[in-house]
């Protein structure tokens, strides 16, 4: 069997593919050396890495080196890794000395560009280089910007001495240290009434992207997408904000709002923007024809105090079912279509959970919104997945807490798995909600508007104290990008990712996978499952019995009947 290699480019980095038929023994033998299987390229690789190349020529001595595909990333578009076989023979060139010479800058190859600054930012743009990219990240100070596809780099003299140095450029980065900001003369911001919601401003900005990540990075801000225009709570302390943080700019603040507009009695808070967006969101999903039956299923949710994650879930499966039917109006669906509509989407693959989210929307609107007489409503419920939760081993947990270094990340995977906790628990948990003296942790309006009390871990005790006289967060534990606002879920999602890469786990794992796994390792510590089931605030025993299955300690000391057979069997010889 042969293998062959040849230089590819793989989700924007560039990596040595490893080509063969399909062969068992040989899949086993990459694996060994890092190798990961590529759908879209249908083929395998690794990293294009002096360690990578070394490994594969010590398992693989004989493989054999092809041409660049026309069309793929070429030798030349890269700085040599090194001057040696590193090279893979991927290009002709090698051997050519008018290849050899340096006749094109680092930047050029970079397509290295400059862009206006953003904030305290240098911001600069260049193509993907493996070896380039991992010395920037070494440079404190340097941030890559998923949204943009761009680098940030703090305007500091330090900062652009390390940057130059490794881009290879000389008085590239401007000397407009933070103290100097970017000037826009002549540009305006206008602050217009909000017609639907008097507590709320519209804030028209110019399409300038140091003004829009400025806007975005005020507390409460949020876009609509109807008005092209970022709407802010219309406070006097908001419009104060405004205008402190863009004087530096020499922006015009403009307002258009009448006298009186601007009340401290417009404060916004969390939970109340959260509705207000999630509102928001799902009447500009819908033609105005239909906002009456939309608006009759959102009011009739906030009247009974369901949750923002219900409101979302129901209203969307409520949504999905009146775009499928041309926004006609319920009333005229009748009961036939309505499972003739189940059943399509059973057999388009939705899932059962999903199918589940539909029913209990549509009976909420019937039952809740329509009220008609006599009307009973009995749809058949798709029959749910039984699927085992994914467990980490103890050693497994411990492998993913120690690559972690940052004392806030460490210590929010450690008491997510201490405590138990959902990731919004972990999220919205406050400092008041830690009671020390009792080892306790008190966890407020969870899942199902249910308070419980869970195990504050006396091994991360002195953590949280260190933790509070590192960071001194006042509110929340764990705070965000603004002062006084939680943590984001989708940040400690990517926390936990990161740890699950370092430590070179090969499981799927998430926040939640810590949970299961406190339950499980709990049970198989001979704790009492009705315990269990008040530390997960579970309102069903029957939920908490799903760890029963997946302990290892219980499974493990269960015997076959037929190894009890074979054992009595040769007992039975030997009398």
């Amino acid at each position: 069997m042969t293998l062959t290699i040849r230089k590819i480019e793989h989700r924007g980095a560039v990596r040595i593919g490893l080509f063969f038929e399909k062969n068992y023994a040989i899949q086993q033998q990459v694996k060994t050396i890092g190798a990961c299987y590529s759908n879209t390229l249908k083929c395998w690789y690794i990293d294009y890495t002096v360690e990578a190349y070394k490994a594969l020529k010590t398992v693989f001595p004989n493989f054999i080196i092809a041409q660049p595909v026309a069309g793929e990333i070429s030798s030349r578009d890269l700085p040599p890794i090194a001057k040696s076989e590193l090279q893979l023979g991927l290009t002709t060139s090698l051997n050519k000395p008018e290849h050899s010479t340096n006749e094109t800058s680092l930047a050029q190859k970079l397509r290295l560009e400059l862009l206006p600054n953003l904030g305290k930012y240098w911001v600069f743009k260049i193509r993907y280089v493996q070896a380039v990219v991992n010395q920037l990240k070494l440079v404190k100070g340097v941030y890559w910007h998923s949204t943009y596809k761009v680098y940030m780099a703090m305007r500091n003299p330090k900062v652009k001495e390390a940057l130059e140095r490794i881009l290879e450029v000389t008085a590239f980065f401007p000397e407009d240290y933070l103290e100097k900001e970017v000037v826009f003369e002549g540009k305006s911001i206008v602050l217009r009434v909000h017609q639907e919601d008097s507590k709320w401003m519209e804030v028209y900005v110019p399409a300038i992207l140091v003004i829009r990540e400025k806007v975005k990075r005020l507390s409460m801000a949020r876009y609509s997408k109807v008005r092209s225009c970022y709407l802010l709570p219309a406070t006097p302390q908001v419009y104060d904000a405004l205008l402190l943080h863009f004087e530096p700019n020499r922006i015009l603040i403009s307002s258009e709002l009448p006298e009186g507009y601007l009340h401290k009695r417009n404060v916004v808070n969390r939970k109340q923007l959260d509705l207000s967006q999630t509102k928001s969101r799902l009447f500009e999903q819908v033609p105005e024809a239909a906002h009456v039956y939309v608006s009759g299923m959102v009011d009739m949710l906030l009247a009974l105090n369901y949750s923002s994650s219900t409101l979302r879930t129901y209203s969307h499966s409520f949504l999905q079912f009146l775009r499928d039917h041309g926004y006609r109006n319920p009333k005229e669906i009748s009961y036939q279509e309505t499972v003739k509509y189940l059943s399509s989407l059973m057999e388009r693959g939705l899932s059962a959970a999903s199918g589940h989210s539909m029913v209990n929307a549509l009976l909420f609107y019937y039952q809740q919104v329509l009220h008609i007489p006599g009307y009973e409503l009995k749809l058949p419920r798709p029959k749910k997945e039984k699927k085992l939760p994914s467990v980490l081993t103890m050693e497994e947990c411990l492998q993913i807490f120690r690559v972690v270094d940052n004392p806030k990340h460490k210590l929010l995977l450690l008491i997510g798995y201490g405590a138990g906790l959902r990731v919004s628990e972990i999220v919205t948990l406050e400092w008041r909600d830690i009671l020390f003296s009792e080892h306790k942790i008190h966890i407020r309006n969870a899942k199902g508007k249910k308070d419980r009390m869970v195990m504050l871990p006396y091994s991360i005790v002195s953590s949280l104290e260190y933790y509070r006289s590192l960071y001194q967060t006042k509110k929340y534990v764990f705070e965000g990008q603004f002062a006084g606002e939680p943590y984001s879920v989708g940040s400690v999602q990517a926390v936990m990712r990161d740890a699950l890469k370092k430590s070179g786990l090969e499981k799927r794992a998430t926040v939640h996978t810590l949970r299961h796994s406190f339950a499980t390792h709990l049970l198989e510590n001979g704790t009492d499952i009705r315990y269990i089931q008040q530390f997960l605030g579970h309102s069903s025993i029957k939920t908490t019995t799903i760890y029963t299955h997946i302990s290892a300690s219980a499974v493990n000391k269960i015997e076959s009947p037929l190894d009890r057979l074979t054992a009595d069997s040769y007992k039975k010889k030997l009398d």
